[in-house]
């Protein structure tokens, strides 16, 4: 049977199609309220409340997530990394994190932490960014306009990825965010042209870990692979007005990426970019902070102090920057 092109469908407007209730008191919607701090969720109990009725069942059969890094404790064998990211918990607002809450991440819980009349940041062990959404959609009823992406990795697939398994929502969120429709419409909360998408990749070096995977940096046909360079993104019409931004540590670290990537650090229209943005999600992969694409096993690869300065860093930008190397 003949499909004519005008009945096709993305997989993302009909397999991967989510559609979001409205945040009203309709007997359709709910009223969003901010978590008190202390406020542990299940990120499967929010999408029921963020989702259409049957939505957050479909999600969840639709969408598979990572589980974490596969270190062993010698002494007991114990895997304390190895679970899913199901947690969000609400922390009060500090200007630095400690290795506690790195620790924390690492075990899975993503942590929220909300400045009064500023940014909402979610740190994160996994790229879990269609959870980061329905979890700030029913706690704030805000939906993103456009977001600065900075990775290592574009986190972006084909269609035709989709149609064939049951993807991972880390390393596929760009392609499937299209799936979450903004209420009321079959509209896309964030389509891929709104992903203003920067990376770079520093040369490899005898002592990273894992190995290159051409397609990591895969991306939609509409971009140049050679515009991909943070200087030419931020130059683009309406990238440094992104609303939401999202920031990879494998991006910056280890130090040939941060020598890549420092003059981004040091640029005042990032600078604004990432104080004026209402959502910032920094995102740890610490599979592959040592410069590595595809681990196997699956274990920390980068050093969680270097991890914990940096992420300190990036949060309080346009402080005092002081890069070494």
């Amino acid at each position: 049977m003949l499909i004519r092109y005008s009945d096709w469908k993305r997989p993302t407007d009909d397999a991967y199609a989510f559609q979001l209730r409205a945040a009203s008191a309709g007997t359709e919607g709910f009223i969003p309220a901010i978590p008190s701090a202390g406020t542990r969720s299940d990120i499967r109990e929010v999408a029921r409340l963020a989702l259409a009725d049957g939505e957050a069942d479909r999600f969840e059969k639709r969408i598979d997530r990572w589980s974490g890094p596969e270190d062993a404790i010698p002494e007991t064998g114990e895997k304390p990394y190895e679970s899913q990211q199901h947690t969000f918990e609400e922390l009060t607002w500090r200007d630095a994190l400690t290795m506690d809450d790195i620790e924390q991440a690492l075990r899975g819980t993503v942590l929220v932490l909300r400045r009064p009349s500023g940014p909402t940041d979610y740190v994160l062990r996994d790229h879990h960014m269609l959870d980061v959404a329905l979890y700030h959609y029913r706690t704030t009823g805000e939906l993103p306009r456009a977001l600065f992406h900075a990775d290592r990795h574009s986190d972006w697939c084909k269609d035709s990825y989709l149609e064939a398994r049951r993807p991972q929502q880390a390393a596929t969120w760009w392609a499937l965010i299209e799936g979450l429709k903004r209420p009321g419409s079959a509209s896309a909360v964030l389509r891929e042209q709104d992903v203003f998408f920067t990376t770079a990749a520093a040369q490899r070096a005898a002592w990273m870990s894992g190995r290159d995977v051409g397609v990591s940096v895969r991306v939609p046909g509409f971009l140049d692979p050679d515009q991909l360079h943070w200087r030419q993104v931020l130059e683009q019409p309406g990238a440094t007005e992104a609303d939401w931004v999202s920031l990879d540590l494998d991006f910056f670290q280890p130090s040939p990426q941060l020598r890549l990537s420092r003059g981004l650090l040091r640029d005042a229209r990032f600078h604004g970019l990432v104080t004026g943005a209402r959502v910032r999600t920094f995102v740890l992969s610490p599979q592959f902070t040592n410069g590595g694409d595809k681990i196997d096993p699956w274990e920390i690869q980068g050093n969680l102090h270097s991890t914990l300065r940096l992420l300190n860093l990036l949060r309080q930008l346009p402080g005092s920057v002081r890069l070494e190397g």
